[in-house]
């Protein structure tokens, strides 16, 4: 039913769709670690909404929707997360180096460059904002460099459903450059069909996990090209908070970009939820995921460490 879903709505606006799909990778969850709401540099870490590991500086950040960056050292026995250590928080700046000002500061998605190209001190920080939708270059310090141009699509504030629902997501791409999404699909668009926006041009969409105002809240890029997604559904207390995560395989989308994401674990719960919003790929088949503590006693800033093996 959910293919014929996705064959109808996409037929009805001319899209042409892919044939079928690949097996599924598969999702393990091993383990997990909860950041203490400790203090560094007069930051509290807290409400946390992306994740970048730094292959380079073996260091993994971690942004704030606050504004703040974050740097742990991690450590891992195998699958098992064993620490994160909190070594340097900052507020981000812009190229003045004076703070992002209190009603631009909604940061949340984050990836890097140069960070696993084997050369030391040379990774910039790529942040995705809310509010006022932009994607700026940083310093792992924090400190703006320069902002990158958006899709066109994304540029006209008016466009997007609310202020609170635009890029909560970015990665990199190494063939279609920054890829990212407004949290819920544009005005004018089908309610449950995302879209994906590189800023080399290319569009993708494909149908919404099947809960209640399911959004967009991470992206990243897979060591062989395809993509997590990361989508997050909250409709209300009466209602749980889905958390899904699914998988983009871009030889299956059709040339018009039409595509169907497989899901590949999905995490749903009433109370005391984990609000998972960012992660990260690791090493191997290692990846990392955060979530959201909104800064409430009653939550906590959770690590989940899972393994994804795709096969042949």
């Amino acid at each position: 039913m959910k293919r014929l879903g996705l064959i109808l709505l996409l037929v009805l606006q001319g899209v042409a769709i892919p044939a079928r799909l690949m097996a599924a990778p598969v999702l393990e969850v091993q383990s997990s670690f909860v950041i203490p709401p400790h203090t560094v540099n007069g930051i509290k870490i807290a409400e946390l909404s992306g994740l970048a590991w730094d292959k380079d500086e073996q260091l993994l950040y971690a942004l704030s929707d606050k504004g703040h960056i974050f740097h742990f050292r991690l450590e891992l026995e195998e699958n098992r997360m064993v620490a994160a250590e909190p070594l340097y928080a900052a507020n981000l700046t812009d190229t003045a180096g004076e703070q992002v000002k209190k009603g631009r500061r909604d940061s949340e998605g984050l990836t890097l460059l140069n960070a696993t190209n084997g050369k030391r001190g040379d990774t910039q920080l790529v942040v995705s904002f809310e509010g006022d939708p932009r994607i700026i270059r940083f310093t792992p310090e924090g400190r703006a460099i320069k902002n990158i141009k958006l899709p066109t699509a994304l540029r006209d504030r008016s466009a997007y459903q609310h202020g609170n629902e635009s890029l909560e997501s970015v990665t990199f791409h190494p063939r279609y450059g920054f890829i990212t999404a407004p949290e819920q699909p544009l005005k004018g668009q089908p309610p449950n069909l995302h879209t994906l926006y590189s800023t080399k041009g290319q569009r993708w969409s494909f149908m919404a996990y099947p809960a209640k105002n399911s959004g967009i809240s991470g992206l990243e890029t897979l060591p062989n090209g395809n993509l997590l997604i990361l989508e997050r559904a909250w409709s209300g207390i009466l209602n749980p908070l889905v958390v899904s995560l699914r998988y983009l395989d871009f030889k299956q989308c059709s040339k018009a970009g039409a595509c169907e994401v497989q899901n590949l674990k999905v995490l749903s719960n009433y109370l005391l939820v984990d609000n998972f919003e960012g992660l990260t790929y690791l090493q191997g088949n290692q990846y990392l995921m955060v979530s959201d503590d909104a800064d409430e006693e009653f939550l906590s800033t959770k690590l989940m460490l899972f393994t994804l093996d795709e096969g042949t």
